[in-house]
């Protein structure tokens, strides 16, 4: 099999003339704090590269819902993207609605094309489905987990429930984590909950063995009372004598976990961001710097995440495009990431149990 290869990326050609006479990007000072200027420049999932003083300079970290803002100071001329809310007075944000150099912002779509991209044309079944045969799509991200282990590349998992509710699932998790293949893992209150309730009280929704009875939440807000009386989730490990899950081996490992509450939560584990938009600030500092995703069965925080997650960004001076995984047994969850508009989402319609334990035997067997 060939080895796993970055595809290279091509910056374009700014010699063709309608690039090298466009004129410099406007640029318009922010008065108030969160309050963009009129005629701001949205920016997209593609490469977008503004002209400032006469050069063109390529965003990295472009995401969704955001706007640039430009150092125009000459010699130090840079661009950064922002959230509107972040907008700070003084920013100068990038004005103008077109995207072919025109107005000096031009959009680049075509920078990771390759040959066999551009010749396929028309292909049948190009959606995804629950009869996609999905074979490829697992054994390209085996490979793209073990190269971004090999080179030091930055891999975020976002979790619903469903993969500490197995235990198979759970422990599979868990190895992941300690065999390097987890960077950071963002997540709701319940994923880490369910987790500390099976490593505590051996029970899932309070049973120790499935029953078709009604399910009972004790165990799980006992787990989340004693955590809070423990003040953290590492001296709760450390007051418990907690031996397995994935919580403990994010904490044994140093891998971050960041938990965002929601609406619905009733009561959370400490640590857990109450604010979102503490939650989002968080999650960001991961995705930001994030070169693989990995999305399983947390529709809500695969959207959002997805969002704030650059479909490319600049690692070691290498302009890549970064890989994002949906995984969910609907296929509605998995396609709505890429109807947002996402360059390299690929979707998995399956199980989430059994995607992580798939994944898990696939990279870590002898």
């Amino acid at each position: 099999m060939e080895k796993f290869r970055i595809p290279p990326y091509t910056h374009p050609n700014f010699d063709e003339s309608f690039l090298k006479n466009a004129p410099n990007a406007t640029l318009v000072a922010v008065e108030t704090d969160g309050i963009s200027p009129a005629n701001y420049h949205a920016l997209s999932v593609f490469p977008e590269y503004f002209k400032i003083n006469g050069k063109w300079i390529l965003a990295t970290e472009s995401r969704m819902d955001t706007v640039c803002v430009a150092n125009d100071e000459p010699g130090k001329e840079s661009v950064r993207i922002v959230e509107f809310r972040n907008l700070k007075k003084g920013d100068k944000v990038v004005i103008g609605r077109t995207e072919d150099g025109s107005e000096g912002i031009y959009v680049h779509t075509t920078g990771f094309e390759t040959v066999e991209e551009q010749s396929d044309t028309f292909a049948f079944r190009s959606g995804r489905s629950r009869e996609t045969a999905f074979s490829i799509d697992y054994d390209k991200l085996y490979d793209i987990l073990k190269y971004e282990k090999e080179h030091g590349g930055y891999v975020t998992w976002v979790l619903g429930s469903a993969v500490s509710l197995d235990r198979g699932s759970r422990a599979a998790l868990e190895s992941l984590v300690r065999e390097g293949y987890i960077n950071a893992i963002l997540c709701g209150n319940a994923v880490a909950a369910f987790d500390l309730e099976q490593a505590v009280y051996k029970s899932t929704w309070g049973q120790k063995v499935f029953k078709y009875e009604q399910n009972t939440n004790t165990n799980y807000y006992r787990v989340i009372n004693q955590a809070r009386k423990s003040g953290s989730l590492e001296q709760f490990i450390k007051d418990y004598n907690v031996q397995d899950g994935f919580v403990k081996a994010c904490i044994d490992k140093s891998v971050p976990l960041v938990i965002a509450g929601a609406i619905r939560d009733r009561f959370t584990l400490p640590g857990t961001y109450d604010n979102f938009y503490q939650a989002q600030d968080a999650m960001r500092k991961h995705t930001r710097k994030t070169s693989t995703i990995i999305m399983v069965s947390a529709v809500l925080f695969t959207i959002a995440t997805g969002n704030m997650t650059p479909s490319y960004n600049e690692f070691n001076g290498v302009i890549r495009p970064v890989y994002m995984y949906t995984i969910d047994i609907q296929e509605f969850t998995v396609n709505k990431l890429s109807d947002r508009g996402t360059l390299t989402a690929t979707s998995i319609v399956t199980n989430a149990q059994d995607f992580i334990k798939n994944v898990e035997r696939a990279l870590t067997e002898k």
